[in-house]
């Protein structure tokens, strides 16, 4: 069964706090590494949306 907003009751959350599920980092670092067009391998399309998300909020 496939999930609309891709995310799903049994996945782990994206996000807890301040730190992107599985890949160590916060949302601060992350859109840090985005906007110098670093790597970010680990990213789930969620967690993605939502460092893109936070990296263009005033």
């Amino acid at each position: 069964m496939s999930c609309e907003s891709g995310v799903c009751g049994g996945d782990v959350p994206p996000l807890i706090g301040q730190v992107l599920t599985g890949t160590g980092l916060t949302l601060a670092q992350a859109a840090r590494k985005l906007a110098h067009g670093d790597p970010l391998p680990g990213l789930t399309p969620v967690q993605r949306r939502i460092v893109e998300a936070y990296a263009l909020a005033p």
